[in-house]
């Protein structure tokens, strides 16, 4: 079973709210939900936001597509903004007091889309109005069902008491989740239990605004479906990307976190604030005779303060971490080269988003692979590793620092918007499988000079300030092993070779399962390449598209060349990427001398969804070569 929906209103209106309490309530009766948020970055002034995702019994849910079983609309330009998004079949709930508007009444609705729409109509000879357009859905066989919001919460405000038009105004969120849960036969229970979650624990909130459910739910006698509650036996949780990372931070024993705010970065950073201190679990050793434990979250002046402060705090021996995104990103290149010479372990988490320049602040795009490849000047070891879903947010958050810590060179785990703004129910992580994989800091009897870096070792010892009992230099200049300054060439040539040795060792002792996965069958004539968050959507498509295999890369530098070949070498090969210049084909060119056989791009702001998958593999099956993804959902 698996149930497609959207939530769609005025953005800074509540549609997160709303969003919340129904998949919330939608959770609490058993069931996953993947779901995602899209928003422009003028936060408010009536700008359309909208939720979608899917339900369902198992886990994991499949990722949304480019179409939805049940639109809950907060006004009439969400209709609008979503009329090509129903097929025959799916369900409209909207507000009949919106009926007469048109495009050019809302204000803040795109030129373009205003636009596209008039002349839809205009080609199919009607008026373009809210009702007109509902119309032409009734008559393509989607279900509509039409309700004046403000007339029905006005009456029910009566019934309970409140007449206050700021107090009816708040109900408006309860009010649509009702329909929506009447739609799916999940009663007024499961809406308060998203209200509880969603507006905070104030009995007399609750009770007003289960009363406007009970209500509310009566005016809907439709069903897409209904849910019967279910018992789930693994603990789960409803969670963001962003606390995915933050909570991967945690639980992978990082106490520094530095940023400056940007989108879609600073919620990872401030959550990591909002936990401290963090509680310690009974089996933590010499930790569990503490109730909790400290960090640091710093905001910088600057993203070129964050990064440098980050560093820092690595050579002071915390695990250490910043997080960006794009434009934050540029602007530490010359830091990030100097942790690479410095030899030091720093975590970048790169949140991408649409670029260049500021962009599109708050949407999808994985444009910085090979900017991460190549940041800074100079060459020096680094790993880039990315991740495609929320799980492997949580624990690759905890991977990245050990190789860190372990190889002495900075680590840029890319992540993105789509990943940030994704919200999911699902089986919380198993803790157990967390390991911290802790290098022990050197630390002599007594007060010595020491080499901060040994032509005999490829990864320096760990010396720390006021632990190692050393006095050592780490330096930014090109230097010999004691950390002084040198450029004799025969030295300068050694200590080149050392430090980008590390580049072999990491290739060598990072494990396969690691770096890639392949889905699908072995001999599939056709594999699907990808990597980051196009994960979910292609292995959802691939329920459908059952001789195709995927190859999901996760380690991309250093580029895991011969497992690439091994995969790639004979196959017929279609690139999925979110970026205009297909960056992982070019890398797979670059690093493992794999051609693609076709790309599929989409860099319209948008995630690549399950049905975008589909569709680019049969027009690749057509014979396409280069296949631009235009879908807008």
């Amino acid at each position: 079973m698996k149930i497609r929906f959207l939530i769609g209103g005025p953005q800074g209106r509540g549609v997160e709210t709303a969003s919340f309490m129904f998949i919330y309530g939608v959770g609490a009766a058993g069931y996953y939900i993947y779901a995602r948020r899209e928003f422009w970055s003028n936060i408010a002034g009536g700008r359309h936001s909208y939720v979608v995702g899917t339900i369902s019994e198992s886990w994991p849910a499949p990722a949304p597509g480019n179409t939805v079983d049940m639109a809950l609309t907060f006004d009439g330009h969400a209709v609008l903004e979503h009329v090509f998004h129903l097929r025959r079949g799916s369900y409209l709930v909207y507000n009949t007091e919106e009926e007469a508007k048109t495009p050019d009444s809302y204000n803040m609705m795109s030129k373009a889309l205003a636009e596209r729409l008039k002349k839809f109509a205009k080609e199919r000879g009607f008026e373009p109005t809210v009702g007109n357009f509902v119309k032409y859905l009734r008559e393509n066989g989607v279900e509509t069902i039409g309700v004046p919001y403000n007339k029905s919460i006005t009456e029910i405000g009566r019934k309970i008491g409140v007449t206050s038009p700021v107090m009816l105004a708040r109900f408006v969120n309860t009010f649509v989740v009702a329909l929506g849960m009447s739609l799916l036969g999940l009663g007024e229970e499961y809406v308060a239990r998203g209200v509880e979650f969603a507006l905070g624990k104030k009995a007399e909130v609750i009770e007003q605004n289960r009363r406007v459910a009970v209500e509310a739910v009566r005016l809907v006698d439709k069903r897409i479906a209904t849910l019967q509650p279910r018992r789930v036996e693994v603990k789960r949780v409803f969670w963001n990307g962003n606390e995915a990372a933050a909570y991967g931070k945690i639980a992978g024993g990082v106490r520094f976190v530095s940023y400056y705010p940007i989108t879609p970065a600073t919620d990872d950073a401030m959550t990591f604030e909002r936990l401290i201190p963090f509680p310690v679990r009974k089996d933590a050793g010499e930790l569990a005779a503490l109730e909790r434990v400290g960090a640091v979250a710093f905001q910088a002046e600057d993203e070129l303060s964050a990064i440098a402060v980050a560093t820092g705090a690595a050579i002071a021996g915390a695990r250490a971490a910043t997080a960006t995104s794009g434009p934050g990103f540029s602007l530490m290149a010359e830091a990030l080269s100097m942790a690479g010479m410095m030899e030091v372990g720093v975590v970048v988490t790169l949140w991408m988003r649409a670029g260049p320049s500021t962009g599109q602040a708050t949407r999808q795009a994985q444009e910085e692979l090979l900017p991460a490849t190549f940041i800074g000047h100079g060459e020096y070891p680094k790993i880039v590793y990315a991740s495609g879903d929320l799980e492997e947010v949580f624990y690759d958050s905890v991977k990245v620092f050990n190789w860190a810590e372990k190889y002495r060179v900075p680590v840029i785990h890319l992540v993105d918007k789509n990943l940030s703004n994704t919200f999911t129910v699902m089986p919380l992580p198993d803790f157990s499988k967390v390991r911290i994989d802790a290098v022990k800091p050197v630390v002599f009897p007594q007060t010595k000079e020491a080499e901060a870096y040994p032509l005999d070792s490829l990864v320096p010892p760990r010396l720390l300030p006021g632990v190692s009992n050393a006095v050592f230099h780490l330096n930014s200049l090109e230097h010999d092993p004691e950390g002084d300054p040198e450029e004799d060439p025969v030295v300068v040539a050694r200590m080149f070779e050392r430090r980008m040795a590390k580049m072999k060792l990491i290739d060598e002792e990072i494990p396969p399962e690691d770096k890639l996965a392949y889905f699908g069958p072995p001999d599939a004539e056709v594999v699907i390449v990808g990597w980051g968050s196009v994960k979910p959507a292609v292995l959802s498509a691939l329920e459908e598209l059952r001789d195709a295999a995927f190859l999901y890369v996760k380690m991309l530098y250093p580029f895991p060349a011969p497992l690439v070949k091994k995969h790639l070498e004979g196959k017929k090969t279609l690139f999925i990427e979110n970026n205009y210049l297909a960056q992982l084909a070019l890398a797979s060119r670059m690093f493992a001398g794999i051609e693609p056989t076709a790309v599929a791009v989409k860099f319209n702001g948008r995630p690549v969804t399950t049905d975008d998958v589909v569709d680019a593999y049969k027009r690749f099956k057509a014979g396409e070569k280069i296949i631009k993804i235009e879908t807008d959902l």
